[in-house]
């Protein structure tokens, strides 16, 4: 699943749930909406294909900026429950920095293998991705305008 999704997700879960459990139920979340079906290609493709790589660069920037609003507007659980769900792609993101900017990524221990073997990625996932994240939107607007 994208990084706003899981933003999207662990804001609304830290909206809705007393801060102590809404972390670890943040967490959780990411693991189950990577079970959905979601965007991916094959691993050769990644690298080379500029419509992934904007993909992904947009989709970063987007739930970074979701993080900022909600610490603007100081709703701080809203920003925990996003970074505690966003946080197993952590693993990632570090790969990618650490090994010349690859999207190929080989599992480095058992955490990124049981990460990796959740994933459900396939081109048309676009779709329930989209229909997922656009679900979620009005209600993440909502709960940061109260």
């Amino acid at each position: 699943m994208t990084a706003t999704n899981h933003a999207l997700s662990g804001a609304l879960i830290g909206a809705l749930l007393p801060l102590p459990v809404a972390i670890p139920a943040a967490f959780m979340s990411h693991f189950i909406l990577d079970k959905i079906p979601h965007y991916g290609i094959d691993d050769d493709q990644r690298n080379s294909s500029k419509i992934y790589k904007t993909i992904v660069f947009s989709d970063v920037t987007i739930a970074l900026t979701i993080g900022v609003a909600a610490a603007l507007l100081h709703k701080w659980a809203m920003l925990a429950g996003g970074i505690a769900a966003y946080s197993p792609d952590a693993t990632l993101v570090h790969y990618y920095f650490s090994n010349g900017h690859t999207f190929n990524i080989k599992p480095k221990n058992g955490f990124m293998k049981f990460h990796l073997a959740m994933q459900y990625e396939r081109p048309w996932g676009i779709f329930p991705e989209l229909a997922v994240g656009l679900a979620m939107v009005p209600f993440v607007i909502s709960r940061l305008m109260n």
